[in-house]
């Protein structure tokens, strides 16, 4: 134990709840400590990085995290923060994308068999076996249906327009609750982290550990993460940032944090990064220039943390070759790729295809707002027509606002 998993949590803020008055102290000694994450999506997002980093505290504090992938509960889908019903998906497309996101949890938390490795669990080896009878005698006689309708994740669904929220998701909560209360029983678990949108499903965890085990659990939860400007978290100009290197390549995962709000620096510090506290709040306090010096650190940290430091280097080299003072945008200073003479068209279009807008309408969007140029020269048509004459010593080179931009090399 090199120091308080609390303080270190509080300090860079990541509490938002505790369910403990007493965490500090149950935080003195190694716990084993999990969250789940629910395989959606081959990928996580950058708004999932809050609870890995999570874990990684906690394990470089002493404690034992267990990484839990729902491939029960990613077949039904958390109903928590969400207005209507999550996509079904199938069970193996459930399974590929567990093993798909376990790889990422992996490049910040350590697996191993010491004390503070991590465990990794999927929760269909205990739930896929459970029978209609069992779920309902063992976990549903245990739970209070009014309790589940007071949680604020079923109460939105409830009041909202269209069909509510199905049994289905109404269910959930019992599966994740149930989670909690087996881990506790087969790896001695007592704690729960999570997104301050899991505080319902945790504190049903806790009950029904207390009903099933006489256990004494805990929880804690992290803010959900927005920008300054009040945008989700993780939404770029062109949709989600992923982990994964072939949805958001390392240039853009970079281009990313180098590009956040001036307000957003000291906050994404302290959750993003492993730098002291004290360099942090140094750092969050610079202006100016200087401040553009702490984007670039903190650009260069996250990419290197889930990207490794190669590509953390190579990224921030691009970026400084193509927005230096003497800018270079030939070579692999920035985003590239070949296209054919005739493949040239739809400036919409190729600003999709270069991932600098998520859709047309988006492109029309940045168009519309004056953003866009081809070269140097700005763009007001939105329905422009990228032709032969915009090749410029080969290549035609999109830009979108001061800091993105993608070169075609027409061969």
């Amino acid at each position: 134990m090199t120091a308080n998993l609390y303080d270190i949590l509080h300090e860079r803020g990541f509490v938002a709840q505790c369910t403990d008055e007493q965490i500090r102290h149950r935080l003195a000694k190694p716990v084993v400590a999990y969250c789940g994450f629910d395989p959606t999506a081959d990928s996580l997002h950058v708004g999932s990085l809050v609870p890995i980093m999570g874990l990684a505290h906690a394990q470089r504090c002493g404690h034992k995290p267990i990484v839990l992938v729902g491939g029960a509960t990613g077949l039904i889908g958390d109903p928590s923060g969400k207005t209507e019903a999550r996509q079904m998906l199938d069970r193996e497309r459930i399974e590929h994308n567990a093993r798909a996101i376990a790889d990422q949890i992996g490049r910040v938390v350590r697996f191993d068999d010491s004390d503070t490795g991590a465990v990794l669990v999927n929760n269909i080896d205990w739930i896929g076996g459970l029978t209609w009878i069992e779920v309902l005698r063992d976990i549903g006689s245990r739970v209070s249906v009014n309790r589940m309708v007071s949680m604020e994740s079923v109460k939105q669904r409830m009041n909202a327009e269209g069909d509510g929220i199905s049994y289905l998701e109404f269910s959930y909560m019992l599966l994740q609750a149930y989670d909690f209360a087996h881990l506790n029983r087969t790896h001695g678990c007592t704690l729960q982290i999570g997104g301050q949108d899991q505080w319902g499903n945790i504190v049903m965890g806790i009950e029904l550990g207390r009903k099933l085990h006489d256990a004494d659990l805990a929880g804690l939860t992290f803010p959900l993460v927005t920008r300054a400007d009040g945008g989700k978290f993780g939404k770029s100009e062109a949709g989600n940032v992923w982990l994964d290197p072939a949805r958001t390549p390392p240039y853009a995962f970079y281009q990313f944090w180098r590009n956040v709000a001036d307000a957003d620096v000291g906050r994404f510090l302290g959750y993003f990064t492993f730098l002291p506290i004290e360099e942090v709040r140094r750092l969050a306090a610079c202006e100016g220039k200087e401040l553009n010096a702490s984007k670039e650190v903190l650009a260069y940290e996250a990419t290197r943390l889930i990207h490794g430091d190669a590509e953390a280097d190579a990224a921030r080299d691009s970026a400084r070759k193509a927005f230096g003072a003497e800018q270079d945008v030939t070579g692999e200073s920035i985003p590239s790729a070949g296209i054919d003479p005739s493949a040239l068209g739809d400036l919409r279009a190729m600003m999709v295809r270069a991932r600098l807008a998520s859709s047309n309408s988006e492109a029309k969007k940045l168009i519309q707002g004056g953003g866009v140029k081809v070269h140097d020269r700005k763009i007001d048509d939105i329905a422009y027509v990228v032709t032969a004459d915009d090749v410029q010593d080969g290549y035609v080179l999109i830009r979108v606002g001061k800091k993105r931009m993608f070169r075609y090399d027409v061969t």
